[in-house]
């Protein structure tokens, strides 16, 4: 790095991340952004720890804003709204380039609107789109009044918006930096002495709170139905950092022999790589376990409240990313009031034994994750790319409007 690059006045960029996923995406982006900037960058905002990693000082712990669920965040409102309205004050007074709002659209885009009537020449990106095309068609035609431009993770994604006028860049799912292909299924039997030759069932019951609470009772009722069928099997359990002690304290009492992962993603691939099937709750996991060629069946439950909304208001056939990408069900989907054992028992068995389903499902998966490739750059320096592009944009125009 030149010493011009060290005397050069920073960038200022403000990121906002409200959940894991988005703390995952953030700390690519920094690191992106670091990477092809010709200047130095000074961060600011909210997030996890990859983003700490990265240099972030978060505006307070992430783990506040990961709330999921119409009945389950009605405590938090009063909360969340005190946070939206210190993180907007404490973007105000940095006076960043350019904000880049993270996923997590309930609070993020909140802040970005809140910001936009406030300091209305602030330069406003959000990362991953709203999925308005299941949930909130109005929503793009809303977005597109305060945000300057949005980075879609999903081709068929970026019409949405350029229909209502706002600036659309597809830059790819991050998923396909992850590593999740590449796991050690040998290394991670030998180390934790499970056996070659026994069926190993990958239990993911999300990484909030709100989903391990509604999930594991479910997913043991299930094992132990399973246990009737199939007796002989062992569980491994990636923890997710901010559930991981609630979730040990209830799965260690289960009567099989478990394994835990926690703390770096090779860990989780490397037990990926060394399951048999996986029983999984639907989120972004959907892609990683497709990267890791691993068969599994998706659950999802919700309280009786939010699962009537979600059914009043969502407009899509399906949960699973899988099969969203494909319009079809390759991966079978047990949510709201089918999400029981009795009801999932069939399909964990068939995506356990049944050798058809599985190679079928493998061969899905590759079609599926060569839709959210995009050719040349990782997704995360084109999403950079496109970030530095709007702060160019800005001092372009900052630059005529003085010359006038």
């Amino acid at each position: 790095m030149s010493n011009d690059h060290h005397r050069a006045k920073p960038l200022k960029i403000c990121l906002i991340a409200g959940e894991t996923s988005g703390d995952m995406l953030g700390g690519q982006l920094m690191t992106a952004l670091n990477k092809i900037s010709n200047l130095p960058i000074e961060f600011s905002g909210i997030g996890g720890e990859k983003m700490k990693e990265q240099g972030l000082n978060s505006f307070f712990p992430i783990s506040d804003l990961s709330i999921m669920g119409i009945s389950e965040i009605l405590p938090y409102i009063p909360r969340i709204l005190s946070r939206i309205k210190e993180t907007t004050k404490k973007i105000t007074l940095r006076k960043p380039d350019v904000v880049v709002t993270i996923d997590s659209p309930g609070f993020s885009l909140r802040v970005a609107s809140k910001l936009k009537r406030t300091n209305p020449d602030t330069r406003l990106i959000h990362y991953v789109a709203p999925s308005v095309w299941a949930w909130k068609p109005w929503r793009a035609i809303r977005m597109s009044r305060y945000l300057d431009r949005i980075l879609t993770l999903f081709q068929f994604e970026t019409q949405y918006f350029e229909d209502v006028g706002l600036d659309s860049v597809f830059v790819g799912h991050p998923i396909v930096q992850s590593g999740a292909m590449r796991g050690d299924g040998i290394g991670f039997r030998t180390n934790n002495g499970i056996p070659p030759d026994i069926k190993l069932i990958c239990i993911l019951p999300g990484s909030r709170l709100v989903e391990v609470s509604k999930h594991l009772p479910i997913i043991e009722h299930t094992l132990e139905l399973l246990s009737k069928k199939n007796p002989i099997f062992e569980v491994v359990l990636p923890l997710a950092d901010d559930v991981a002690t609630s979730v040990k304290s209830v799965v260690q009492k289960w009567p099989y022999s478990i394994t835990f992962t926690e703390g770096d993603d090779d860990s989780k691939y490397n037990a990926f790589a060394a399951s048999n099937v996986a029983l999984a709750c639907s989120g972004t996991v959907a892609l990683e376990l497709a990267l890791a060629d691993i068969p599994y069946v998706t659950i999802y439950k919700m309280s009786l409240f939010s699962g009537i909304v979600a059914r009043s208001f969502v407009k899509l056939k399906y949960v699973n990313l899988i099969n969203i990408l494909l319009d079809k069900e390759v991966v079978p989907e047990l949510i709201l009031e089918n999400c029981k054992p009795n009801l999932i028992l069939p399909h964990l068995v068939k995506a356990l034994n049944d050798t058809e389903f599985r190679s079928k499902q493998r061969k899905y998966f590759k079609a599926a994750l060569d839709l959210i490739t995009v050719g040349g750059n990782l997704p995360s320096e084109r999403a950079a790319q496109a970030v530095l592009e709007v702060i160019a944009e800005k001092s372009v125009f900052k630059h005529n409007s003085n010359q006038r």
